[in-house]
């Protein structure tokens, strides 16, 4: 009984390959398959080259089985993958690993046979009732895409499979190449400001073609995501603490950074920070830098693996405030001055 896949997301040409590769793999697999259109074929099979694939799969992974077809080398978020070129070997290898994961497949009803005298029954042994196989794993739930989307949230995690181009309004266009881990850009870095003080929506990533890309590629001017990972957090920071950064733990740098020159008080933040681990409103003290500017910075290194933290060493009375309140209510004007 032949099993069933559909694809989903491919171009013309990566389907057609793909149909005449399953026909040469035909003789080498454990079940045979065939593609058809529609939902509920046991794989489908989804290419996330392209600006929503990951999102596609996202979607679809936690309800029915997926293949991935793509052309960069992954992680182990996908389980089933088919590379570009896709070979009769990969295909082979994922097909048989497919058939396992959807146990003995759909079954047929046969055509009724011509009518023939009933056969005189014999006596026959009971068959011991079939053991049901254990049930699969339950698939870890899917991560909540967040609704609002700064840049940096779009450099990581797969949130974009191929390169694509940012425009924003008083900044040069931004082209992310999420293959090599690298970004095009005119102008210095402080020039890309404006991509990373906005929301960034999903309609504005325009997807940069392979002529285009291989240009930039050969003109040997990418910067690492590094760069401008860091600085959206520093910019689009807004003085609060991001997302895991605990106020009251000391936190300390695990390595001289590069001092971008259009930021001159991070230097004074980064000496304080090498000496010994601190809080953040020791480093503003020490540093003479504002809680905001401080914050900020934290939060652009430690995003790059620069900054380490020390739990508090005692826990809190319960009637102090220890948050973000209490550090600022030592300062009389916290956001003070300029980055």
């Amino acid at each position: 009984m032949a099993r069933r896949l559909t694809i989903q997301g491919a171009s013309d040409a990566d389907a057609a390959h793909l149909r005449n590769i399953l026909g040469q793999a035909a003789p080498k697999l454990s079940t045979p398959w065939r593609i058809e259109s529609g939902d509920d074929a046991e794989l489908l099979v989804l290419d996330v080259d392209t600006v929503y694939g990951h999102m596609d799969w996202l979607r679809a992974h936690n309800s029915r089985l997926v293949a991935v077809l793509t052309a960069h080398s992954q992680g182990d978020e996908y389980e089933l993958v088919l590379h570009k070129p896709l070979t009769v070997d990969n295909l082979v290898q994922v097909l048989d690993r497919a058939a396992a994961l959807t146990g003995e497949g759909p079954e047929e009803t046969p055509a009724a046979p011509a009518a023939k005298a009933a056969p005189v029954p014999k006596k026959v042994a009971a068959k011991p009732a079939p053991v049901a196989p254990p049930p699969l794993p339950e698939p870890p739930p899917v991560p909540e895409s967040p609704k609002e989307r700064h840049l940096h949230d779009w450099l990581g995690n797969h949130a974009v499979a191929v390169a694509v181009r940012i425009q924003t309004a008083g900044a040069p266009d931004l082209v992310i190449d999420p293959g090599h881990g690298t970004y095009y850009a005119e102008g210095n870095l402080r020039a890309l400001a404006p991509h990373c003080t906005r929301v960034v929506m999903h309609e504005e990533l325009h997807e940069v073609s392979p002529v285009d890309l291989a240009r930039l590629q050969a003109s040997g001017k990418g910067q690492p995501f590094a760069r401008l990972t860091w600085l959206s957090h520093v910019l689009g920071s807004n003085g609060h603490p991001a997302h895991g950064v605990d106020v009251n733990a000391k936190f300390k740098m695990s390595r001289w950074p590069q001092i971008e020159r259009e930021f001159p008080k991070h230097f004074r933040i980064a000496t304080v920070m090498m000496k010994q681990p601190a809080t953040l409103s020791e480093i503003a003290e020490q540093s003479g830098a504002s809680l905001g500017d401080v914050i900020d910075f934290v939060n652009g290194y430690r995003a790059i693996g620069f900054v380490e933290a020390d739990a508090p060493a005692t826990e809190a009375a319960p009637s102090r405030d220890t948050g973000r309140g209490a550090i600022l209510s030592r300062f009389k004007n916290p956001f003070g001055g300029g980055t």
